[in-house]
């Protein structure tokens, strides 16, 4: 990169329509070299210039927001067409150009369900006078399909005669009898049929007004920074509700997608195949890569249900299981059908699960998927954000988030990592705007999403009008924050060596007690700061006075945490004192001899209460750590080594207020861990969020909960991120899932402000050994 080289922009924010743009291109004196109207895309019409010096691999870099003009529908000169307004209710019927005739819509699929109406521009498939559904199990009179099981019918009857009943579709477009039998004789196969149902802001008449809200729209932050330099190959972050692209590289650059190629496979299954037909799970389906989903051959399952493991788990079984219903070539020649009819003119699929490399799409494809899914399969999109269903759990990386509303991701080595995340995310004085981040060849997957979303939280607002109507961004290329160079901070849920993790030491590895880290320690030792939970005392001393479900790690504990590369843990637990304060004591020479620090205990209230500070990357980074489970009896006092036990009720938020107050004014950032909550509880308590909310109030930048055991939400609140459960990370409760399963989180700083927050998950093997999914 050439330091010094500067390229100015002048972004205007407000969305509105740019009739013309130039892209002006500078050498290194800043001279003009040309200027050319900027290469736009079908379906682009306007642009806001925004500079930019990280996207592309040369010097003449320009960084364009832009709005997706609507996917118009052009009436033929010549023949037959449809116009179908789901939301206005009505077809219309054009002939040579012309409107000749409207028929009144009685009927479509329920709206946010699997059922609902597919949109798009598609063709007359078939006609048949009456077509019989196997789904439905009725006579669809004057039948017309589009799609799949989608049709264009007139009234349906049972086999007696009798109608069916009033109320929302199976997905199809219902007509009167009478007027499904006047349009069943005016067209014919291969009439083009346009459909939309207002809610998607790319659908609209060629000929007709775009409606905007003059009102409302987008502008640049008053400090505008650059955009993040990111790993991936190709990347667009864009406003699902109104089409705004906030960032693009490579946008239109065709490149393997991986298992994104699965919410193609889900869409077509439903548009396609009968969810309620039961799937008997072949030898050829398992005989797919990979194994997750867990399908086994001569397992039987609902259509529907296998949705599911294709989602979360991303099981390519499940796939080829899908395909097979309506023979592989017919199903993928429907996903490329589809491309077609929503526009998806840069996409192609070779197979329903991703593994083939040739399986190719541009991140400006994606994102257009997803807004199709998002305004039409609403339901579909839910899934994806759910944590689990039955067996099935979701591995997408930030499902724990509490602003997370779903996604995909996928990996294959030609593809690198992929990744779609949609996101709710605070945009200024109205209600959150629902963001897409689509990151194509990626190295450093997790990073890079968090980076583009935290750019666009800080850098955007939308709301009214205000008299900022435009900013110079000027910046040299090296002004852009390389991710290598962030201050990174990694946290892990409870460990605790005791009991069955010790018999597998012993047994399985050779008294190494370093054999829980094998797959992790790579990880925990690439962070500036590696952070977790020590669930009891490291000792052979001391005499056990707590219940049966008491802890004592052998002396080699701490050696070992060493090793792997954590530098800090909190001893504020309800298990410290379970070999009384002997061993506590213990504990803290130990692990001060192994060169490890800790927070939230200490040989008096003083130290238990004074933040633990390391000085990195020119920033002083503190940790404190409180108890609120107890137990009270091993609270510290003036004279008397302890932990950070919290009071009951409202003293407790008034000691937590109190005490990380204190802290905060005597680093850079600061890091409060509580050990609170319920065991085996999925979702925060009040007194939780009290207290994590307390604290970033009285300057905690980051909050980590332990306790539970199993994972519960993050959450950003205020200046800071709270994590307020990481579940287990080395622990013996093997009797569910749940608690074979956590998160490590890693943190990343930019100078004060918090650039990304990472959630990796890990689950332990058999030998309790943490790997990360």
């Amino acid at each position: 990169m050439c330091a010094g080289w500067i390229i100015a922009a002048a972004p205007v924010f407000f969305v509105r329509q740019i009739t013309s743009s130039y892209a002006l291109t500078f050498d290194a004196s800043g001279e003009t070299l040309s200027a050319k109207e900027p290469e736009m895309l079908s379906g682009s019409t306007e642009t806001v210039r925004v500079a930019d010096t990280s996207l592309m691999e040369t010097r003449t870099r320009v960084y364009e927001t832009r709005v997706l003009s609507p996917q118009s529908f052009s009436v033929p000169e010549k023949g037959s067409a449809l116009f179908a307004d789901l939301r206005e209710m009505m077809i219309r019927y054009y002939r040579d150009g012309k409107l000749e005739k409207e028929f009144p819509i009685v009927s479509k699929g329920k709206p946010g369900s699997l059922w609902e109406t597919p949109t798009g521009s598609y063709n007359i498939k078939t006609k048949e006078e009456n077509h019989y559904s196997t789904i439905g199990r009725v006579w669809m009179p004057h039948s017309m399909q589009f799609f799949g099981n989608f049709f264009v019918h007139g009234w349906p009857h049972y086999a007696d005669g009798s109608p069916v009943p009033q109320g929302f579709s199976g997905g199809c477009v219902r007509l009167s009898e009478t007027d499904a039998k006047e349009l069943f004789s005016l067209i014919e196969v291969g009439t083009p049929l346009f459909v939309t149902n207002g809610a998607e802001p790319a659908l609209v008449l060629a000929s007709g007004d775009i409606q905007e809200d003059e009102q409302l729209g987008y502008r640049g932050a008053e400090e505008f920074s650059p955009p993040p330099a990111i790993s991936g190959e190709a990347a667009l972050v864009g406003d699902l509700e109104n089409s705004f692209l906030f960032y693009e590289k490579n946008s239109e650059r065709m490149r393997s997608i991986a298992s994104l190629s699965k919410l193609m496979t889900a869409l077509i299954s439903l548009e396609a195949e009968n969810q309620f037909e039961t799937v008997v799970i072949t030898e050829d389906d398992v005989t797919a890569y990979g194994e997750a989903g867990g399908l086994r051959a001569g397992d039987r399952m609902a259509m529907s249900e296998l949705l599911w493991p294709l989602l979360l788990s991303s099981s390519n079984d499940a796939a080829y299981a899908i395909a097979r219903q309506l023979g592989f070539d017919q199903f993928v020649r429907l996903m490329n059908e589809k491309n077609k009819s929503l526009g998806l003119t840069n996409t192609i699929y070779r197979e329903p699960s991703g593994l083939d490399p040739e399986n190719q799409s541009t991140a400006l494809d994606m994102f257009k998927l997803v807004q199709h899914l998002w305004n039409n399969k609403r339901s579909l999109v839910e899934m994806t954000s759910e944590r689990s269903h039955k067996a099935w759990r979701n591995i997408h990386p930030f499902v724990s988030k509490n602003s997370f509303e779903g996604g995909k991701t996928g990996f294959i080595p030609e593809a690198k990592k992929t990744i779609v995340s949609i996101f709710s995310v605070p945009m200024g004085e109205f209600d959150e705007r629902h963001v897409a981040v689509v990151v194509l060849g990626s190295e450093n997957l997790q990073s890079d999403v968090e980076r583009l979303r935290i750019w666009v939280k800080q850098n955007f607002e939308y709301g009214l009008e205000s008299p900022l109507e435009s900013q110079q961004v000027e910046y040299a290329v090296n002004d852009l924050i390389d991710p290598s160079g962030a201050l990174s901070l990694l946290f892990t849920g409870d460990i605790m060596m005791n009991r069955g993790v010790e018999e597998i030491i012993r047994e399985q590895g050779n008294n190494d007690w370093s054999f829980p880290f094998s797959y992790v320690s790579d990880v925990l030792g690439g962070a500036d700061i590696t952070f977790g939970n020590l669930e009891g005392p490291v000792s052979d001393a001391g005499v056990q006075s707590g219940s049966e479900f008491s802890f004592r790690m052998d002396p080699h504990v701490t050696t070992a945490l060493a090793l792997a590369g954590f530098d800090i843990v909190s001893l504020a637990n309800n298990h410290m004192g379970d070999w009384g304060r002997e061993a506590f004591e213990d504990t803290m020479r130990r692990l001060q001899r192994s060169g490890i620090a800790y927070a939230g205990g200490g040989w008096n209230q003083k130290e238990s209460l004074e933040p633990a500070v390391f000085e990195v990357r020119g920033k002083r980074v503190g940790f404190v750590a409180f108890s609120d489970v107890g137990p009270l009896w091993m609270q510290s006092k003036d004279a008397l080594s302890g932990i950070a036990a919290l009071p009951a009720g409202s003293e407790g938020k008034e000691y937590v207020e109190k005490a990380v107050f204190e802290a905060s004014q005597k680093v850079d950032i600061l890091v409060v861990s509580f050990h609170f909550g319920e065991e085996y509880q999925t979702a925060p308590n009040e007194r939780q969020k009290e207290l994590a909310r307390t604290a970033v109030d009285a300057g905690a930048r980051v909050v980590i909960g332990h306790h539970p055991h199993v994972v519960e939400n993050i959450e950003e609140y205020g200046k800071g991120v709270i994590a307020y459960s990481l579940g287990n990370f080395i622990f013996d409760q093997n009797f569910s899932a749940d608690t074979m399963e956590g998160l490590m989180l890693k943190v990343e700083f930019d100078g004060d402000a918090i650039a990304a927050v990472i959630p990796i998950p890990v689950r332990m093997n058999e030998y309790y050994q943490p790997k990360i999914e």
